[in-house]
């Protein structure tokens, strides 16, 4: 049996909230579209920001066990409830919601601040993700590097944290730049911090919020660890026809203006960073390789990117009613009803039947794709 050409082959997990249910769905869907005759992990460098920097944890961290891995992510992914990642009881959404408000009113804090408390994410990673895993598959071999990437309001850097081989040295980059770490809950919660929802988290001496703010290159941490070809799962329809989406009519709400940042925050720069990458491939490819090899430091990047054929936010839209009731209440307070503000409403729906759909809307895209990913790990189709 051939077997998959996994050298140097770079994994990257965009943002976006209960909308990263999708790449679980993907994954699954590679993990059986693979011809494996073992548990081999087809990414040796991994990349995640927000709650992609999570799922691409939970990979990493199964290297040795791919398959295993991939089954024991989905099977937290499709039974969620909102109670796992943020408190959802009456009081403790009030009380959290009174302290965002008077800061705002009064300019300071005394202590984190956030529109819905995460402690029960704290405590979920700590108990699902084996992290020692982590370095366990760098020594033998199994996997070369994982990053995750942080935006640090201390000095208004995206710092990517990579566990990596002893090899790998440290990057800096106008705004951003790779620093070594031992990958634990810290800086996950970090990475997903979305801002004004989640209390931002600190790491070391600075203060983070999530990994997708200012940051304008999320390819080029599994570029600078030595991807030479990346898979990309993202978590927005690449193109969305005009006519399947929302246009409420008069002033937007604040849900609606909220959906529209948090776009711009997860899904922009990832499509600029592929069309900037695109761009530099085609213009390599019409340089002689004769001059490329004297006078060019850049290289021809393959990409393979799955996107979700479907918009994401109608979908959330159909499980607004899924929501503790609590929760419900106070989103409805900023404009969400199932009937405006899906765009936000897709971000904050960790709940089993949209997360499921997510799932299998992930799996059937990538299996739709299977010649592609076959091809792309060049394996006949």
């Amino acid at each position: 049996m051939t077997r998959p050409n996994i050298s140097r082959t770079g994994l990257v997990l965009s943002g976006g909230g209960a909308r990263a249910a999708y790449q679980v769905g993907v994954l699954k869907a590679i993990s059986e579209i693979l011809p494996f005759t073992t548990h081999q992990n087809p990414f040796p460098i991994i990349s995640g920001t927000s709650a992609g920097a999570i799922n691409a944890t939970v990979v990493a961290a199964y290297a040795q066990h791919f398959r295993l891995g991939m089954k024991r992510l989905e099977n937290v992914w499709a039974n969620f409830h909102c109670d796992q990642i943020f408190l959802t009881n009456f009081w403790t959404l009030t009380r959290s919601s009174a302290s965002w408000i008077k800061t705002l009113i009064g300019g300071t804090s005394k202590g984190p601040i956030g529109l819905l408390d995460n402690q029960p994410l704290a405590k979920l990673l700590d108990s699902v993700i084996p992290y020692p895993l982590i370095e366990k598959a760098i020594a033998q071999g199994e996997l070369e590097a994982l990053t995750v990437t942080a935006s640090s309001y201390t000095t208004g850097e995206s710092i990517s944290f990579y566990q990596a081989t002893s090899q790998t040295q440290p990057w800096r980059r106008h705004r951003r730049r790779g620093h070594p770490a031992i990958i634990s809950t810290s800086h996950l919660l970090a990475s997903a911090a979305i801002p004004m929802v989640f209390p931002v988290t600190k790491v070391g001496s600075q203060y983070f919020g999530d990994g997708s703010m200012r940051f304008l290159a999320p390819l080029s941490p599994a570029l600078h660890l030595g991807a030479d070809k990346i898979l990309v799962v993202g978590v927005d329809p690449a193109h969305a026809p005009v006519d399947e989406l929302s246009h409420p009519e008069g002033y937007p709400t604040i849900a609606e203006i909220g959906g529209h940042v948090l776009d711009s925050v997860f899904i922009d720069s990832l499509e600029s960073d592929l069309e900037r990458l695109q761009r530099i491939n085609s213009t390599l490819n019409k340089i002689p390789d004769r001059i490329k090899a004297k006078s060019f430091h850049l290289k021809n990047i393959e990409t393979l990117v799955i996107n979700p054929s479907q918009d994401i936010s109608l979908i959330a839209r159909e499980h607004f009613s899924a929501l503790p009731r609590a929760v419900q209440f106070f989103l409805r307070r900023i404009g969400i009803d199932g009937q405006s503000g899906d765009s936000i409403l897709s971000y904050l729906l960790f709940e089993k039947p949209f997360t499921r759909a997510l799932i299998q809307l992930g799996y059937q895209d990538a299996s739709n794709k299977a010649d592609d990913i076959l091809a792309f790990y060049g394996l006949p189709t």
